[in-house]
C-alpha cells in the first residue's frame, strides 16, 4: 500500500502539485519535531530526576555517617525532607522510564483542522442536488401511492 501512495506521489510532484507535496512535507516536519520535542522533554526530565537522586542519596549518607560520627543516631527534620526528596524522585523515575508513557509520544495527536471556507457557489449546487433528490423520492412516493389506488380499484371491480 506504500508503495502506491509513493507512485501517486512521485506523480503528483510531476504534474504540477508541487504545493501539496510541499504541505506534507511541512506536515511531516512538524510531527517529527512535535516527536523530538517529547521525547527530549522526557529525556532531561528522567536525567533531571536521576542527578537529584544521586546528590540527595549522597547527602544523606553524608548525614547520617555525621550523626554516627558523633555518637548516637538521631532522626532529624533535615533526614527526614531528604527522604521525602528521594520518594518524589524515585517516583518521577519510575514514571519517567514506564513503557507507556514511551509509548505515548509516538500516538499522533488529533489536531484541529479548519474548516474548509463555504463556497456559495458550492452550497447553491449541494442545495440544488438536495432538492432534486427530494422531488425524485416525493414522485416515487406519489406513484406508489397512485399504483396502490389502481390496484385497489382494480380489485373492487374484479368482486
Amino acid at each position: 500500500m506504500d508503495f502506491f501512495k509513493m507512485i501517486e506521489l512521485f506523480l503528483n510532484f510531476f504534474m504540477g502539485q508541487r504545493q501539496k507535496i510541499g504541505e506534507r512535507s511541512h506536515e511531516i516536519s512538524i510531527e517529527i519535531l512535535n516527536q523530538i520535542r517529547r521525547i527530549l522533554i522526557l529525556v532531561v526530565i528522567t536525567l533531571g530526576a536521576l542527578t537529584l537522586f544521586c546528590m540527595g542519596m549522597s547527602h544523606l549518607i553524608e548525614r547520617i555517617l555525621n550523626k554516627l560520627d558523633e555518637g548516637i543516631f538521631v532522626f532529624t527534620p533535615a533526614i527526614g525532607v531528604i527522604l521525602c526528596f528521594l520518594l518524589i524522585c524515585i517516583g518521577v523515575l519510575i514514571y519517567s522510564t514506564n513503557k507507556n508513557v514511551w509509548l505515548d509520544i509516538f500516538k499522533k495527536e488529533k489536531v484541529s483542522e479548519p474548516a474548509p471556507s463555504q463556497n456559495p457557489i458550492g452550497t447553491q449546487i449541494e442545495s440544488v442536488i438536495s432538492l432534486l433528490i427530494l422531488d425524485f423520492i416525493k414522485e416515487r412516493e406519489f406513484a406508489r401511492e397512485h399504483k396502490k389506488e389502481r390496484n385497489n380499484h382494480g380489485d373492487e371491480r374484479n368482486e
